[in-house]
């Protein structure tokens, strides 16, 4: 008679640690959308590749500043904020934000967060995301199974 003996104190203590690591994960993958959503914001002010749609001309076409950057406070003052286990926050506390991104009876809508006419994140961001948070729990499951992976 052959007796095989598997030693898996190993494997059991790595599976101990792993919802610790997708707890971390996940915690790590809020601040990172939060930051993408942030930063292509940002951009769809100097780059139109990052905006949702392309904006209307202004009106007054003998104006010296960029569309939408006046003072720079709307582009300078989003904020990324993780507010619960599931949930990340990107907004500005500048007021007349909201009449810029929807537009108004007597001023055109000139979107700048990454959001389409359907509430969708924009195809770039959601690969953008896709990408970064991949990377995140793929880093995070190198940590409790070795290299590899598993």
């Amino acid at each position: 008679m052959i007796t095989v003996t598997i030693d898996t104190s190993d494997l059991t203590r790595k599976l101990a640690d792993f919802p610790e690591a997708l707890a971390r994960a996940q915690r790590n993958a809020l601040k990172v959308i939060g930051n993408v959503v942030k930063n292509h914001t940002t951009e769809a002010f100097r780059d139109p590749s990052y905006r949702p749609s392309p904006w209307a001309p202004r009106k007054d076409t003998k104006a010296k500043h960029p569309l939408l950057i006046r003072s720079g406070d709307l582009r300078q003052n989003f904020r990324s904020v993780v507010t619960g286990p599931d949930t990340v926050v990107v907004g500005t506390k500048v007021k007349y934000a909201g009449y810029h991104q929807f537009g108004t009876k007597n001023m055109p809508a000139r979107p700048f967060f990454p959001i389409d006419e359907r509430g969708q994140l924009t195809p770039t961001v959601q690969r953008d995301i896709k990408d970064n948070v991949e990377a995140i729990y793929k880093k995070e499951i190198d940590k409790v199974f070795g290299n590899g992976g598993g």
